[in-house]
């Protein structure tokens, strides 16, 4: 097969590259070896600034349509029960991001791809993609094995890595830097009969622990449960997705114990994935780049990675047209390069000073103390983890006064 482009990964930063770049007229294929709609370990939430971003790509009415549970906001609790919340409507005066989605992925995904073969996308699924095309040097497309273990051979202009955590397209260009220090597993399932669920999302505390919920459906019936584990702690009693043992470890949160029906868990379909700490040496080579959580991830925080993945993609699609309209000049993509760290790079900035709290539960227990305390602080904290604020703005002179107060004085006491 032969095109401009073939896109490695059907997810949403792979769906959402070939989308913008079949609306500029290129002839783009999409290989995954999934086939969709299907399963996904997501905590399935999205930033609000993500509907600006599902607005352009013109599927926005579609999402909605899906029936997503709608998010106001975010609670965080500590160990001991104690937490905060903020909403997304006090960070922003834009009427479109005044809440967040939260969506099963299986339904996001198969929007996005569907949308994109309405724009003329070719997708190809049973695809295993074994290695990369290589002439005179550049990347000319990949090669893969389909359901019956046929070589296939896709020849194309420009390569794209969009193929998640674990990436073969960024392996093939030896792209990834050190291995994983962050040794965290995610464990995700649906539940419902959850009890007290409103608008808010969750995020639940603990030392080498922390779990999510939130509704996915409009009338909350549904929600998504992630228990995330220090892989070292907790994974010889977690082989095999131990249910029981993940029982357990929700019920340390005073704040969820109680409100989860104890056979949704251990009769759920649990999915795993991780570590969540992927560092690359770049995202760019003559003719390839990486988008999405190929590009590069640090375990992002309330719905950042959806939204990521497709700005990225937007970054992305943006580079590779200007790059196939100048016969080739690799400018563009180390612009998209410098462009993507320059999104991403704050935002682990920020996660990276979250681990370090959340690592020492005294420490954690006295933050989100000072932050229910000081709501200024809260909602901006809100607001960075929302994509409505830059991570910058965390450390303006008012919000660090506001914080350094609360705390002093909760000390104190």
């Amino acid at each position: 097969m032969q095109a401009d482009v073939v896109v490695v990964g059907g997810g949403p930063a792979g769906a959402a590259t070939a989308l913008w770049l079949a609306r500029r007229g290129y002839d783009v294929i999409v290989v995954d070896r999934s086939a969709f709609p299907r399963e996904k370990p997501c905590g399935d939430c999205l930033s609000p600034q993500a509907n600006l971003l599902l607005e352009e790509l013109g599927v926005l009415d579609a999402v909605r349509s899906a029936g997503p549970a709608r998010l106001e906001g975010w609670r965080i609790f500590a160990d001991n029960g104690a937490g905060f919340e903020a909403r997304f409507a006090d960070c922003t005066t834009d009427g479109r991001t005044q809440n967040g989605f939260s969506i099963r992925r299986d339904r996001l995904d198969a929007i996005l791809l569907s949308a994109a073969q309405q724009a003329g996308v070719r997708v190809q699924t049973g695809m295993r993609v074994d290695s990369l095309v290589l002439r005179d040097d550049r990347v000319r497309g990949i090669r893969a094995r389909d359901v019956n273990g046929e070589i296939v051979e896709v020849s194309a202009r420009m390569t794209i890595g969009a193929d998640g955590l674990r990436s073969i397209v960024r392996r093939r260009l030896a792209l990834s830097a050190r291995p994983p220090r962050l040794r965290k597993v995610a464990f995700t399932t649906h539940v419902s009969g959850v009890r007290a669920v409103d608008a808010f999302g969750e995020m639940h505390l603990q030392d080498c622990a922390c779990v999510g919920l939130a509704p996915v459906t409009a009338a909350r019936d549904l929600c998504n449960l992630t228990v995330v584990l220090d892989a070292g702690a907790a994974g010889s009693r977690l082989a095999g997705k131990n249910a029981r043992a993940l029982l357990e470890e929700i019920d340390r949160f005073p704040a969820l114990r109680g409100r989860v029906e104890r056979d949704s868990v251990v009769n759920a379909q649990w999915q795993a994935c991780g570590p969540f700490d992927r560092p690359t040496r770049g995202c760019v080579a003559d003719g390839a780049a990486l988008v999405g959580d190929a590009a590069g991830y640090f375990d992002p925080f309330t719905g950042q990675g959806i939204y990521q993945a497709l700005f990225g993609a937007r970054l992305l699609a943006a580079a590779i047209d200007e790059r196939l309209r100048t016969d080739g000049s690799e400018q563009p993509l180390r612009t998209y390069q410098k462009e993507l760290l320059a999104l991403v790079g704050g935002a682990r900035r920020v996660q990276r000073v979250i681990e370090l709290v959340c690592g020492r539960p005294a420490l954690a227990r006295r933050s989100i103390a000072a932050l229910r305390d000081a709501p200024r602080t809260a909602e901006r904290l809100i607001a960075v983890t929302g994509d409505l604020a830059p991570p910058r703005s965390l450390i303006s002179p008012a919000v660090l006064f506001s914080f350094l107060i609360a705390f002093t004085a909760g000390r104190r006491s």
